[in-house]
């Protein structure tokens, strides 16, 4: 179960990247206009809807997209640190032996 902690970090980052999504959202949008891509593309629209529509999908496709590569960079860094823990206990066991094998050679 979520600590108390882990879920203020939790709340915390999403908030967080959703703001910046939001930003992204904004400047995506200052230079591409959903209403003339439609028009482009002959896509059927029906207005004020279809905007909020292509508004809403963007914001939450960028959204997902900083979430999945935020929680991906953490778990290669949770990963490589895991992975330097165990070389470095390998590296203490075989110092170990050889000097406990050392100790008693001498």
């Amino acid at each position: 179960m979520l600590s108390l902690l882990k879920c203020k970090c939790l709340i915390g980052y999403l908030w967080t990247s959703a703001i910046i999504a939001g930003l992204l959202t904004i400047i995506f949008f200052t230079f591409i206009d959903p209403i003339n891509v439609a028009k482009l593309l002959e896509l059927d629209r029906d207005g004020a809807m279809f905007e909020v529509k292509v508004y809403a999908s963007i914001f939450t496709f960028i959204w997902f997209t900083l979430n999945a590569s935020t929680y991906l960079s953490h778990y290669f860094g949770q990963l490589l640190r895991l992975l330097e823990q165990e070389e470095q206990q390998k590296i203490d066991r075989e110092s170990k032996s050889v000097s406990d094998t050392h100790l008693e050679a001498g």
